[in-house]
């Protein structure tokens, strides 16, 4: 087809992939990074019909995922976009972007993702491998304190794993936004209070300040999500800083566009370096000093932290200097608007 000059620039050198077919499906033209996702010349593909080389389905004019028939039998699944013409000289014609980087890209982060979850799975189980055929072949050579001693050790490992897989569960329903909210107004305070109490355990050697005003807004928020928030940020708190040290939580009601909710967990550990910072809320991000190294994790709590703080319409920060780091998360107020729409919905 005859293009301006700009555009058959664009065309040609363009990394991802177009294709331009008449309102009968026979395509007109291809440019070269669709031909070589396809294995084939250009030329080879302007005889076929589009759906031989894509199937974009029935009306499709949003981004979704299509299959694109490889020439050597094989098929990927790549996101596209069929559009029509409708005005001009070329009415009638269709134009479909195949988005060949973005797909790239989402290839690499997966193969990324699942690279590094082995990691993270081989070396529990490489521990339970190992102490229970220790215990297979030479238990009855092994005192009981060994043997409880390797049990121990065998259960811990087997408890890693189960955090790890309920972690990837979590990021799983968080990215395919299959998490289930059910938002209702919760008083805060009594939030924190249930969330201390469950980790009386690890407080050992810790004091924890609460910081609560009189008066404090309810929060609009999923109780088990909130509390899961304050689990993660109070639990790493008190993980990665020494004992005998002070974990505060602290709130107050802030009054911005809308009214919210911001509420603070300060430690009094060794700090986090300026240049982790902008990577602290990153998948599996773990920060290399004596107090993690001691730690085990499966360094996704800080991810999940935000994505369930937005996943709240709210917002996370940190900030830290040597001997204090601050995770400061704000969430919407229970208003009385969002209350009383809530009550008229449920009738």
């Amino acid at each position: 087809m005859n293009y301006g000059p700009l555009f058959r620039t664009l065309f040609d050198s363009s990394a991802d992939g177009f294709l331009v077919s008449d309102r009968n499906g026979r395509i007109l033209d291809c440019n070269p990074s669709m031909a070589k996702l396809i294995g084939c010349s250009a030329s080879e593909i302007a005889k076929r019909q589009l759906g031989e080389v894509i199937d974009v389905g029935s009306g499709k004019d949003v981004d979704t995922p299509s299959t694109v028939f490889l020439n050597n039998g094989l098929s990927v699944l790549v996101p596209a976009t069929h559009l029509a013409i409708e005005e001009g000289a070329d009415a009638g014609v269709f134009l479909t972007v195949v988005y060949i980087v973005q797909a790239s890209s989402v290839q690499q982060a997966q193969t990324e993702f699942v690279s590094t979850v082995s990691h993270e799975l081989r070396t529990p189980l490489t521990s339970i491998k190992g102490f229970a055929d220790t215990i297979l072949r030479a238990g009855d050579r092994l005192d009981a304190s060994q043997q409880r001693r390797y049990i121990g050790i065998i259960k811990d490992q087997a408890d890693r794993l189960t955090r790890l897989v309920e972690d990837l569960l979590a990021v799983s329903r968080l990215e395919s936004r299959k998490m289930q909210l059910t938002i209702r107004a919760l008083n805060f305070e009594e939030a924190v209070q249930r969330v201390c109490q469950n980790l009386t355990d690890k407080t050992v050697g810790h004091q924890l300040a609460i910081k609560v005003p009189p008066g404090l807004p309810a929060v609009w928020a999923d109780a088990d999500r909130l509390e899961q928030i304050l689990t993660n940020l109070i639990d790493n708190a008190i993980k990665y800083s020494p004992a005998n040290t002070t974990v505060t939580i602290s709130a107050r009601s802030v009054n911005q566009d809308q009214e919210m909710v911001e509420f603070s967990v300060t430690d009094e550990g060794g700090g986090i370096a300026p240049e982790h910072l902008p990577q602290i809320f990153s998948k599996f991000s773990r920060l290399d000093n004596p107090l993690t190294r001691q730690t085990e994790g499966t360094g996704l709590g800080l991810y999940i932290t935000k994505s369930l703080v937005v996943a709240l319409d709210g917002n996370i920060n940190v900030s830290s200097n040597p001997g204090s780091t601050t995770f400061t998360v704000q969430i919407p107020a229970a208003t009385l608007e969002q209350q009383a729409a809530r009550g008229r919905s449920a009738l």
